[in-house]
């Protein structure tokens, strides 16, 4: 029985996206193919992540998967800048959990929370690591390849100036945070600064922000300075890295990875649920469907904007699936927005992934507005295989999967006239709805996936000297290994 070890930055019960969601389905697949499977993943609140709770880690089950999870006692302890791509307390912690379980193999899904640390470890160890990378943070320390301006970015220029003025800054807490912080250790101090009137309060939160500032600038600027190196040699280490999309290709080997490394295996969906929704429910509107994480790099707001450009008596309805308190400050400017014409605008909440067939028996578009380079989101690949066109950003990873005028539409970067112009287009034809979805071709599934996984595992063991000898047959080709794109 081969045993692997998967890695990923989170993972249910408590989170919930589309990597989460994808690990899982492998970690499911590969169990039912008879090996045994560990998940080792970090459990970070998605807001306020500098708070550490009193635990270093814990083991559950999540639907069959036996999961380890590092926790913020260990991942926060003694935390400094570093720490977010290299963290020797979770090497050390990572060497015991190899030790254990004794892996033929570490399958890296994503790394951050747990640090390119599990990759050293594994090296050490003597353990063969293959990578399915999901999206940039092994380039970007922010992930997204997107600067605070909402201008993409390929990745750190020479000396990471760039980072210096993107990255640098968000490793300085907000001035209300560092007040708390500091509340733990000198309460009194902190007591003194929260009894004041509230114009002298925020002077003073602000005047200790300067002062912390000032204080870590230097160790911020080397942290971020040696980031890219850091990571690029860890990346390095995979005997194989398997990527989704001809554009995260292009962006890795853009910023050092090797080439010769990379594999292209789409991602796979578990279709089981969702092949007995291709029928639509009537209606005598046409039903936009936003599906996601309501936050900012998601560009809800741009889709709302485009909508409410609709006269009140259009017959077009928006459904807004997502939890809109995940991001509450966020979430906050979305309540807001829809307040200002609310008209045909329903904020649905969140559903059982169960459900999500019907929700698209009941959506005729799905719209994905993303700001960043999505890679290939599970959300597109669900309305496909339900035979629901999308309109979405007409950006690499989302336009290698929408068609422009084939099986969907695209719209410009941050422009919500230019999708409103495309949502407009389906208001006053409906057949184009129809032409589409008779030119969706049916969906990748995972089983498809694991096959071409199980092919790079038996290619990576065999040439690691690993139980596959070389006097066993060869194996299977890959299907998606790239040799040019």
């Amino acid at each position: 029985m081969r045993r692997v070890l998967l890695t990923v930055h989170k993972f249910f019960p408590e989170h919930k996206a589309g990597t989460e969601v994808l690990t899982l389905k492998v970690a499911q697949g590969l169990l039912a193919r008879g090996y045994e499977v560990l998940v080792v993943t970090a459990n970070p609140p998605d807001i306020e992540a500098r708070h550490p709770s009193a635990d270093d880690s814990k083991d559950y089950v999540y639907e069959g998967v036996n999961v380890h999870s590092i926790e913020e006692g260990l991942r926060l302890k003694g935390y400094t800048f570093k720490h977010e791509y290299y963290h020797a307390a979770i090497k050390e912690h990572f060497d015991g959990l190899l030790a254990t379980f004794k892996p033929d193999l570490v399958h890296i899904f994503h790394a951050q929370n747990l640090t390119s640390a599990v990759i050293d470890s594994s090296e050490q160890a003597g353990v063969p690591i293959v990578s399915s990378l999901t999206d940039f943070w092994f380039v970007c320390p922010v992930v997204q390849l997107k600067r605070p301006d909402g201008a993409l970015c390929r990745g750190p220029s020479p000396g990471a100036l760039n980072c210096l003025t993107c990255y640098t800054p968000e490793l300085i807490p907000p001035a209300g945070q560092l007040v708390e912080a500091i509340g733990k250790k000198l309460p009194a101090l902190a007591n003194s600064i929260s009894s004041l009137p509230p114009p002298l309060e925020a002077v003073c939160a602000k005047a200790l922000q300067i002062g912390y500032s000032t204080f870590k600038l230097s160790a911020a600027i080397q942290a971020t300075v040696q980031r890219p190196e850091v990571l690029r040699r860890a990346a390095n280490k995979s005997k194989a890295i398997m990527v989704p999309t001809g554009l995260m290709r292009d962006i890795f080997v853009e910023n050092g990875i090797d080439a010769k490394l990379l594999h292209h295996v789409p991602f796979g969906l578990d279709t089981s649920d969702l092949l007995e929704h291709q029928i639509k429910t009537d209606s005598k509107d046409l039903r936009i469907g936003f599906i996601g994480t309501i936050f900012e790099h998601k560009g809800l707001d741009l889709l709302i904007k485009a909508f409410q450009k609709f006269a009140p008596e259009t017959p077009a309805v928006l459904r807004i699936y997502g939890d809109i308190n995940q991001f509450p400050e966020y979430g906050q400017k979305i309540k807001e927005l829809v307040n200002v014409n609310p008209g045909n605008i329903e904020l649905c909440g969140t559903f059982p992934n169960a459900e999500l067939g019907r929700i698209f028996e009941n959506i005729d578009v799905l719209v994905v507005p993303s700001r960043w380079y999505e890679n290939t989101p599970l959300v597109i690949q669900s309305a496909l295989a339900t035979k629901t066109p999308v309109v979405a950003t007409n950006l690499g990873g989302m336009s290698e999967l929408i068609k422009h005028e084939t099986n969907g539409l695209l719209f410009d970067l941050n422009d919500y006239e230019s999708l409103h112009i495309q949502l407009k287009r389906l208001v006053d034809d409906r057949q184009l709805l129809r032409r589409f979805t008779e030119n969706i071709p049916p969906e990748r599934t995972i089983e498809a996936m694991i096959d071409d996984i199980e092919a790079v595992y038996e290619k990576v063991l065999r040439s690691d000297g690993g139980p596959n000898s070389e006097s066993e047959s060869t194996a299977r080709p890959v299907g998606g290994i790239i040799t040019s794109l």
